[in-house]
């Protein structure tokens, strides 16, 4: 498989294991909070917090899935023509992804320590996404 058919099916791949693990994430959220009141209590997005408050759950998961499906495609699009940063933006939107999946399987586990390792998970991205954008500004300095 060339290097151009692996960054196409990324570029497709990615943005879809998003998309689901906000599907992932949301469904679980609401399936094992057990009650509205105790999501309202417990939940750490302000966001979702809203909807549930307002009855908006269905359209809000909608257009946040859509939004993620195309603002990460657009990303990878955009940072495709280098590899080197496609292969990272991309390991970094797979540990959002992940972050996903496991935040909303949190009100399964209830676990301080599996809580912690999500953070870990954020933290680690955050970190990389900042190292990623000092890298790419010095690689380009010192092209010019």
């Amino acid at each position: 498989m060339s290097m151009n058919e692996t960054m196409s099916k990324i570029l497709i791949a990615l943005p879809v294991f998003f998309s689901v693990s906000a599907i992932i994430d949301y469904s679980t959220t609401i399936w094992f909070s057990g009650s509205k009141e105790n999501l309202i209590q417990n939940e750490f997005s302000p966001l979702l917090v809203y909807a549930v408050k307002n009855d908006m759950v269905i359209p809000y998961v909608f257009f946040t899935v859509i939004f993620y499906f195309f603002a990460s495609y657009l990303a990878l699009k955009m940072l495709s023509s280098d590899k080197n940063i496609f292969y990272c933006a991309s390991a970094i939107l797979a540990l959002i992804s992940l972050a996903h999946t496991f935040g909303g399987l949190s009100w399964y586990f209830k676990s301080e320590a599996y809580s912690n390792a999500i953070l870990a998970i954020s933290a680690i991205t955050v970190m990389m996404a900042i190292f990623l954008s000092g890298w790419t500004f010095l690689r380009k300095k010192n092209t010019v």
